[in-house]
């Protein structure tokens, strides 16, 4: 046996040699860099992988960090998962042999469904520690609009034509720029015509040593403005670069049983009436406010005399807000809200609301129709008091809207029966009634008919 063992050893080492002196296998000289921007509206998030490894993920108008891996050839996945499904799809990929020192970007765009990827190639970027500039590229993924110019020049500075730093159709990127660090105005127009401004940026400051993806996006749902603009960093975050010219706008809504009607104001001597008799679970309209710190007063409907409330929103060019009174008589309080409004492809979009102050915390169930919950897990658990909550999302189909107290299954609120589609966006407000231990639901939107 030890005579057999010696003789398999010996041609095991003499078929490794052979193997090893006429190797086919490719090398790695250095390495380069890889991310992935999502450019689809109607998308929550998409995973990047490199083989069948994650990279990271990335929501609308947002970047994945830039990994960087051995320059060797690999295929790249975008995936996304379907609320309902027990894995996530994948909808796209793209083969790159990558090169040393350079660096990758796959813009996604289009639709889930059908999406495209565009990739660009460019240098990786280093700094060295006294260096006193950054680094700006200017990308066009704004799927509405033709072709535009960029300027991006000191705020004083007025768009003149020829002195554009890139002129871009959709999905394309300009070369680098090295800027020094300081202020700066991000202003796009019309390809060739200064004078025709489609976007301007409010004054932002840029710190020194980034490497900075500067990149128009279709606006959302969610947002005021037609157009919104992010610089995109290399670590995966962006510098959001409201529109100067488009205000930020808020709705408000009385979710205090004890407030009553009220009339609400933007100025302190109540000169300014924003909103007249406001009464409880009341929705206003929409309405432009400042891009500042707003603060807003309530009194009696119809009396100046005595101010209940006040609250405060600071706001950002081209954002819509909600301002929610809450609260009971003595301890009065407003919660600043920035609703997902924007649809989707992959779900249903729940976004919860406990507007109650009898209970602590709050379980919510979303079960199918005419099921009990008695088996089920709640889709948000321990929902604190006077809090909103992240989205849960939801398959296509039927649903029975259940609130219970937190370890607890007796029912305080239910069942409400609602039926969502993909995109959908429904919006439960849990609200106290004048029985203490019983609790209601209020829909701001997508509630059962």
């Amino acid at each position: 046996m030890k005579r057999i063992y010696g003789l398999l050893l010996i041609a095991g080492f003499s078929l490794l040699g052979a193997c090893g002196g006429d190797s086919s296998l490719p090398e790695a000289t250095g390495k380069a860099s890889v991310r992935a921007i999502n450019a689809i509206s109607s998308s929550q998030q998409i995973n990047l992988l490199i083989e069948e490894s994650a990279i990271g993920t990335a929501t609308y108008t947002g970047t994945t960090p830039a990994a960087r891996y051995d320059d060797l050839d690999y295929t790249f996945s975008i995936e996304v998962f379907y609320a309902g499904d027990q894995a996530f799809r994948r909808v796209a990929s793209q083969f790159i042999d990558f090169e040393a020192n350079k660096d990758y970007t796959l813009l996604v765009s289009g639709s889930l469904a059908a999406p495209t990827i565009t990739l660009w190639e460019g240098d990786e970027r280093t700094f060295d520690a006294a260096d006193t500039v950054f680094e700006a590229k200017f990308a066009h993924a704004s799927d509405s609009l033709g072709s535009v110019d960029y300027y991006f020049a000191d705020p004083a500075v007025v768009p003149v034509l020829g002195e554009q730093v890139a002129t871009l159709s959709f999905g394309e990127v300009s070369v680098p720029v090295d800027y020094e660090a300081g202020d700066f105005v991000t202003t796009i127009t019309a390809a060739g015509d200064p004078n025709t401004v489609l976007y301007q940026s409010e004054t932002t400051t840029f710190a020194a040593q980034s490497a900075l993806v500067v990149t128009s996006f279709d606006g959302s749902a969610t947002t005021a403005a037609p157009i919104v603009v992010r610089a995109l960093n290399t670590l995966g975050g962006n510098i959001s670069l409201p529109d100067a010219g488009v205000p930020p706008t808020i709705e408000f809504v009385n979710a205090s049983m004890d407030l009553g009607a009220t009339d609400i104001y933007d100025d302190e001597l109540l000169t300014t009436q924003r909103i007249t008799n406001h009464d409880y679970l009341g929705q206003s309209t929409e309405t432009d406010i400042a891009v500042d710190d707003n603060t807003f007063y309530y009194t009696p409907a119809g009396d100046t005399a005595t101010v209940l409330l006040e609250g405060t929103v600071p706001a950002f060019g081209g954002t819509r807000y909600r301002l929610v009174a809450v609260g009971p008589a003595g301890d009065l309080d407003t919660r600043v809200v920035v609703p997902d409004r924007q649809p989707v492809e992959t779900h249903a979009k729940l976004n919860l609301f406990n507007a109650s102050y009898n209970f602590d915390f709050l379980n919510v169930y979303a079960v199918d129709a005419d099921t009990s919950i008695d088996e089920a897990i709640p889709v948000s658990v321990a929902l604190a008091s006077l809090q909103a909550v992240a989205t849960v999302r939801l398959a296509a189909g039927s649903y029975d809207i259940y609130v219970t107290e937190f370890q607890d299954t007796v029912v305080l609120a239910g069942p409400y029966r609602i039926d969502v589609v993909e995109g959908d966006i429904v919006e439960p407000l849990i609200i106290d009634t004048v029985d203490p231990a019983v609790l209601d639901v209020h829909f701001l939107s997508g509630g059962p008919p």
